[in-house]
């Protein structure tokens, strides 16, 4: 299977050593409109267009791979669909537009081909032990989780292309929240099995480095069945960097952070230290893993709709966050993605 890499930024260029180390699947296109990152592409063999239009005039792709900022995901998307190609896209990968989410689900809901999210972090070594821990049978019902991002600034994006776009509500439609808050969200459920029910939030910009357009704070509290309460704190402003996630269950719990495993299962502790690649945007171990999982959902595209609802509730999510802060974290109640999803499972 061969497709095109749409953006080649930072985050493209792990998808591509992701690709590499994918059997069955690889990229050999790239559209990027900057002269300076399709020069890039083309140093590193891939052929490089400036437009999505010229592209598809020239070559044949199976799918797209959606690696530009959140203002374009929704029009790419809708391209890669009305062309009947595969899709996958960066987070966050559901933005709110006119009409909230209703004509992307319907255009999905019409294609027969995978739309598929890039939910890397579900893939990392470190946290597949942590998920392995809390699917074992000692370990019982989840009870609560606690996840912790420290980062000294936002990620910088390639010098070629407006490297601050983070922090341009134009283009990210958000701050930390839209941009390492999905990452948060999306793994809590993942790991947690929980819907969310409501939420509170609170943001604000504690860094003081110029960029004010946006929020570089936000804590969340999701209430989700069964009373479990998930707490999730995300920040550009810290001094140091720091990933920590946390997850007790009625029989053991779990932590990671940064390297450090530990865990209690059937009242044996237990530790381990595993290379977490926190630190490494491109994650090209996590791609290769993720790619291999993309490759098997089209194959077995059913498995899809449940990948549409984890995307769909991780925007819900972050909108009733947006929602909460801006009216002093008040409970925002979410509505279910499988109500907004009745007509689109196929």
């Amino acid at each position: 299977m061969n497709g095109a890499i749409i953006g080649y930024g930072t985050i493209a260029t792990g998808h591509a050593i992701g690709y590499r180390q994918t059997e069955g699947i690889d990229v050999t296109t790239v559209v990027d409109p900057t002269p300076a990152r399709a020069e890039a592409a083309q140093r590193a063999g891939l052929r490089a267009y400036a437009t999505y239009a010229e592209m598809i005039d020239y070559e044949a792709p199976d799918f797209i791979d959606i690696c530009t900022p959140p203002n374009s995901h929704a029009d790419y998307i809708e391209l890669g669909l009305r062309d009947g190609l595969h899709v996958l896209c960066e987070k966050p990968v559901l933005m709110p537009h006119e009409g909230r989410y209703d004509r992307l689900l319907d255009q999905i809901a019409a294609s027969d081909k995978v739309f598929y999210p890039c939910h890397n972090y579900k893939f990392a070594p470190i946290l597949t032990e942590m998920e392995r821990v809390v699917r074992s049978p000692g370990f019982g019902d989840v009870l609560s989780a606690r996840f912790r991002t420290l980062r000294q600034g936002h990620a910088v994006g390639v010098p070629e292309w407006n490297p601050h776009w983070r922090r341009d509500p134009v283009i990210a439609g958000g701050g930390i929240l839209r941009d390492h808050g999905p990452h948060s969200v999306y793994l809590a459920t993942h790991l947690t099995g929980r819907t969310p029910l409501a939420v509170s939030c609170l943001t604000g910009a504690m860094r003081h480095d110029g960029h004010t357009g946006t929020e570089d704070t936000a804590k969340l509290i999701i209430r989700c069945d069964d009373d479990v309460q998930i707490e999730l704190d995300v920040t550009w402003s810290a001094g140091y960097r720091n990933s920590y996630y946390s997850i007790i269950g009625s029989g053991g719990w779990v932590t990671v952070e940064n390297d450090d495993v530990q865990y209690s299962l059937n009242g044996q502790p237990h530790r381990a230290a595993l290379r977490s690649n926190f630190d490494d945007p491109r994650h090209p171990d996590w791609f290769a893993a993720m790619f291999a999982d993309f490759l098997t959902t089209t194959r077995h595209p059913e498995q899809a709709a449940p990948l549409l609802a984890e995307s769909l509730t991780t925007s819900l999510v972050i909108d009733g966050a947006y929602a909460s802060a801006a009216d002093d974290g008040r409970w925002v109640e979410l509505t279910p993605a499988r109500d907004l999803l009745m007509g689109v499972a196929r």
